[in-house]
């Protein structure tokens, strides 16, 4: 039972906070095959998401694959309807926007393509008080971002956060032109055109997902208040802060059975020894197996109104940072058809173009795509719509 527990946990970790690091635990000849539920009900206008999963033996990546086609839907106390999900990515489910009332309970059904049904316990409907300020602090090291709220009625008590953060930066090289594999292969002015405005990869922006448990509880204090709780720490040599950093912050209420279940996936997910060294307790969710009670089942939903805010902190603000790059000589490739096709050519090019030679046209002036082409590092050339 503990080695199962043990491999439990470990699943729901990857699957809930992204870890990025493989840890591979004395254990990983079960073929779980359980159904990992990752979600919450979004009271409001705001779209529900939430993903469905199967648990793998430890020592296949991804830890969890998606379980897809699969039907959902949000019932009341007495089963009835209120409103289907949509599938809208493999193993990820919609619903635009819901009116839940905070007096009345409800339920997730689940139907999978294996012809289980699984269900969850009734949810009540928290309601998240509003933020009252994302601050941060500069320090030696690098930037501490934390948030601040409070409930004046004293409900709250036990509160979730998560972040999509957004910052832009720059590519070391400014790229005029492009290469176009269908020009004639005679004409190299038609074979490397100048770029649009839109084909710019001079100028990036890349969204990041939270993906740690960040969670708090007023429980032990005297008022129900929240100060300074650290939600993010971005290091003085990162390229967050290097032109202009935005995090929105999302803040949802939690029931307290919600809070300790988090809570103790959390410390789960950051142990530094080994899972036995610490008995970890069972996960005991609230979505069941209809089918076979018997059968585990990972995740817990909860039903909350959410409340977000949003800041931008500077590279000014923060001013000297140490993020560098470094980015080898520009190359210059010379006016031959198959140099041409070596270096540029295919669908991970070894060198991306920036411009011809002058005044004489004999060559194309390039550098590595890290360096020139921004998308390569995640992020995308259209401007989002709250920049400044």
């Amino acid at each position: 039972m503990k080695k199962r527990l043990i491999v439990l946990a470990s699943s729901l970790v990857f699957f809930l906070s992204g870890c990025k690091e493989k840890y591979i635990p004395p254990v990983i000849d079960s073929n779980l095959n359980y159904l990992v539920v990752d979600g919450s009900l979004m009271n409001g206008p705001d779209s529900t998401i939430i993903r469905l999963g199967r648990t793998k033996k430890l020592d296949e990546l991804p830890v969890t694959i998606k379980e897809q086609n699969a039907q959902m839907a949000v019932e009341d106390a007495d089963g009835n309807v209120l409103y289907y999900f949509q599938e809208i990515n493999n193993g990820t489910y919609a619903v635009p926007g819901m009116t839940l009332d905070a007096n009345k309970k409800y339920k997730l059904r689940i139907s999978t393509t294996n012809g289980k049904q699984y269900l969850s316990d009734e949810i009540i409907v928290k309601e998240s008080p509003p933020i009252d300020s994302v601050s941060w602090r500069l320090k030696e090291d690098g930037v501490t971002i934390n948030v601040n709220t409070h409930d004046p009625s004293g409900n709250t008590k036990y509160y979730q956060w998560q972040y999509a953060e957004t910052y832009d930066y720059f590519a070391g090289n400014y790229s005029l032109i492009k290469y176009d594999p269908s020009a004639s292969s005679t004409d190299f002015n038609q074979m490397f055109p100048l770029r649009s405005g839109d084909e710019l990869v001079y100028h990036c922006w890349r969204t990041v997902l939270s993906s740690q448990i960040l969670i708090g509880s007023s429980l032990n204090l005297t008022e129900d208040r929240i100060n300074m709780a650290p939600v993010r720490f971005i290091p003085k040599t990162s390229v967050e802060i290097n032109a202009t950093y935005s995090i929105l912050v999302k803040q949802y209420a939690l029931t307290k059975e919600a809070f300790e279940y988090l809570e103790n996936i959390k410390k789960i997910s950051e142990q530094t020894g080994s899972l036995f060294d610490a008995q970890p307790s069972q996960l005991p969710g609230n979505i069941r197996c209809v089918s076979n009670p018997a059968e585990p089942v990972i995740g817990y939903v909860i039903a909350s109104s959410m409340q977000q805010k949003r800041i931008f902190i500077t590279n000014n603000e923060v001013f000297p940072w140490g993020y560098f790059e470094y980015c080898p000589p520009k190359q210059t490739i010379p006016l031959i058809l198959d140099s041409i096709k070596y270096y540029f050519d295919g669908l991970s090019p070894r060198l991306v173009p920036i411009e011809k030679t002058t005044p004489l046209f004999t060559g194309i002036i390039a550098a590595l795509p890290s360096c020139t082409d921004c998308t390569t590092k995640g992020g995308t050339n259209v401007k989002p719509d709250f920049w400044p």
